[in-house]
């Protein structure tokens, strides 16, 4: 999954350490990630990769660098660059073909999660969370203040009333519920049509359990019962913010869905030979579909 990044390790710990020439640059613009064009593929950039493209910009967009995390022995650090730049480099939903290629574009994000390496995945992703934390906090949520980060703590400090503002992780269900030899997919309203089917998911409200979250969940989105509600994995999902926790389930009594019209497009039972291949080795959702598939999935 996209945080199964060994034998590398990753290291949250915040610092206050200045950024260096060979350190990674996470830029961001709207829903796209800055990468450099090498031999075909898509690379994050260092700060050095970036020098000539800013000129006598250089210097102060390394000094007012973010500090984001490590892996390994590798330093990443988030900052955009100057307007005008941001507008003149170009957006791509996907890979430019080799005769469109420029040395440096925006890529979405959604389609940057298909790159390889993985680690640098995870790393695009999470600096995507932790960028889009920073916007909330540039003031302060008490009394409207100006914020800065703190030197010792991953958090932004008002100003004016010391108010602590620290990055906000969202707990969500997603649920693989079971049939005997079927598995319930659903495609969401809010979804692309072309976005491959999935299983139940849902936000955790404030003061509820994880299991309580999938028994409401399913019952709100299909209309199911399910018992025998065990755990899988969980995973970082820095592209929403959210963190997943993936769970099984069997379906308890009656099996006829109750489709929530202004959420779920589609919901169908799906017998194990019917299920489509997942390639996306990412999400927990997929991997979750793919071992009930083959038969890997845990029992109740």
């Amino acid at each position: 999954m996209i945080h199964e990044i060994f034998p590398r390790k990753y290291d949250p710990e915040y610092t206050d350490r200045r950024a260096e020439d060979g350190d990674h640059i996470l830029s961001y613009e709207k829903d796209g990630i800055l990468v450099k064009y090498t031999s075909g593929t898509a690379e994050l950039p260092t700060f050095k990769d970036l020098e000539s493209l800013l000129g006598s910009d250089y210097a102060g967009f390394k000094e007012n660098a973010y500090y984001l995390f490590k892996i390994d022995n590798d330093s990443y650090y988030e900052n955009e660059l100057p307007g005008k730049l941001r507008s003149e480099l170009p957006f791509c939903k996907e890979m430019p073909d080799e005769e469109e290629k420029t040395d440096f574009f925006y890529i979405k994000i959604h389609y940057f999660r298909e790159l390889n390496p993985v680690h640098m995945v995870f790393a695009g992703a999470t600096g995507y969370h932790i960028r889009n934390w920073k916007r909330t906090v540039a003031h302060c949520g008490v009394c409207g203040g100006t914020t800065s980060p703190s030197k010792t703590e991953r958090a932004f400090v008002c100003d004016n009333c010391s108010h602590a503002a620290y990055p906000v992780i969202s707990p969500a269900v997603i649920v693989a519920i079971t049939n005997g030899n079927k598995l319930l997919l659903v495609r969401n309203l809010r979804r692309p049509k072309n976005v491959r089917l999935e299983l139940v998911s849902g936000y955790v409200e404030i003061g509820e359990s994880f299991e309580d979250a999938v028994h409401r969940e399913v019952m709100e989105e299909v209309g199911l019962k399910v018992k025998n509600v065990r755990f899988y994995k969980d995973q970082p999902w820095g592209i929403s913010g959210a963190h997943m926790i993936g769970f099984y389930a069997d379906v308890d009594g009656d099996d006829a869905i109750v489709r929530q019209e202004d959420e779920i497009s589609e919901a169908k039972w799906y017998e194990r030979e019917e299920i489509p291949e997942y390639r996306n080795r990412l999400s927990v959702g997929s991997e979750m579909i793919l071992k009930f598939k083959t038969g890997e999935y845990p029992k109740g």
